[in-house]
């Protein structure tokens, strides 16, 4: 388990003024809906990322990791932090002090030690990133310069810390993602899916059910929203819109489009982008069928709606991979397995599979053989609890 506390007190000496906690995220259903105006389904998980954050009487920014690939540890000052040449991972944390910094609601003269720790896989497509940003934005929301200084009276709420977080990752980070990742981190309750409607930011936390259980296979790919298609992926949604603005006029998000639209107007755009914009319908429409078919306990027609996703997401959207694929098709032929899908942006990371309870150790061993037998490496699996969102763990 993370205990960035520990290392806090190890490599600053003296003790964190606050620790906070924020989980990984799985999506379940919802693939690239997010930034066009849909409805997309996500569960926070048990896995989790600890920050220890405390500030500084100077105006320096130490920054350190217990992760060895994540440079261990760095330096920056409320001066330079914009333009200093530091490590991508450090941009998380400062795009979210950069954020609330512009808001007034931080000492703009004090700086501040921050230290991470984690057993969230980073680059498995599960939001270790947003975890950071949220439980970064939890810590520098609560924590006070001086014993002497009472914590604000107007707080952030949850949500207000979602949109922080957001806006980091959007303009420090430069990722134009939409609001899943930070929601779900954020929102996430026990035994319960968030879901959002992205169009009005609304949310709604659904009990997924006794005998709704979640397995996760990653992949030896290693997902990287910043060095991937990603961006490309959102242009091609903006443009598939614009496009069909000139012959549907009024309409605002892909996803409140019928299929019908498209194949009727879909002659408009070029091929490639009508292949987006159907994903995006379509994928709306086994959100709210997925959602109907977990209200009424039918949790193989729910695993039938993410498979077809799956499938969606390989052929028009083109975000899988041979990886995820493989896994796909391998957890698809068990019989303890109602339904499976890539999870998140695709092009790597995680499959995520609805599974019942005679799925076990010896399944998913027998899955992770054949991939390794395929692959000549063998990918992580684990069972997954549906978990609590960002929280204090730890307020001195």
């Amino acid at each position: 388990m993370p205990n960035a506390r520990e290392i806090y007190d190890q490599k600053f000496g003296v003790h964190a003024d606050i620790v906070t906690s924020a989980p990984g995220r799985v999506e379940v259903i919802g693939n690239h809906t997010d930034y066009n105006g849909g409805t997309v389904v996500g569960a926070a998980i048990h896995k989790r990322l600890e920050i220890a954050f405390g500030f500084r009487e100077d105006r320096e920014i130490h920054l350190a990791s217990d992760r060895p690939n994540l440079d261990g540890s760095t330096q920056t000052n409320i001066d330079t932090y914009g333009s200093d040449d530091l490590p991508e991972w450090t941009k998380y944390p400062l795009g979210v002090y950069d954020e609330i910094k512009m808001l007034g609601r931080i000492d703009a003269n004090c700086g501040f030690n921050l230290c991470v720790s984690s057993d969230i896989p980073v680059g498995s497509g599960l939001s270790s990133s947003a975890a950071f940003e949220m439980a970064a934005a939890l810590a520098m929301s609560k924590a006070r310069p001086s014993q002497n200084q009472l914590p604000s009276q107007d707080d952030f709420s949850i949500s207000d810390l979602v949109r922080i977080s957001h806006r980091a990752e959007n303009r420090f980070v430069g990722v134009p993602c939409g609001l899943l990742d930070q929601s779900v981190v954020g929102l996430g309750k026990a035994n319960s899916l968030v879901v959002l409607d992205t169009s009005t930011a609304r949310h709604a936390i659904v009990p997924a059910g006794e005998q709704a259980r979640l397995v996760i296979f990653r992949t030896h790919i290693t997902h990287n929203l910043v060095h991937s298609p990603y961006e490309k992926r959102n242009a091609e949604c903006r443009n598939a819109l614009m496009g069909l603005q000139r012959v549907i006029p009024g309409i605002r998000h892909l996803a409140h489009l019928d299929p019908l639209d498209i194949t009727a107007y879909d002659i408009v755009l070029p091929d490639t982008l009508a292949r987006r914009a159907r994903h995006v319908v379509e994928e709306q429409r086994r959100v709210g069928a997925f959602l109907r078919a977990l209200n009424e306990g039918d949790l193989g027609a729910a695993g039938e709606l993410m498979s077809a996703s799956h499938e969606s997401s390989r052929t028009l959207f083109e975000n899988s991979s041979p990886e995820l694929d493989f896994l796909v098709n391998q957890l698809n032929e068990k019989d303890s397995v109602f339904g499976a899908r890539l999870s998140g942006a695709g092009w790597g990371g995680s499959v995520v599979a609805l599974v019942s309870a005679s799925f076990g150790g010896e399944t998913a061993e027998e899955v992770a053989s054949a991939y390794e037998a395929y692959f000549e490496i063998s990918p992580d699996w684990w069972m997954t609890e549906m978990s609590e969102g960002v929280r204090i763990e730890m307020n001195a």
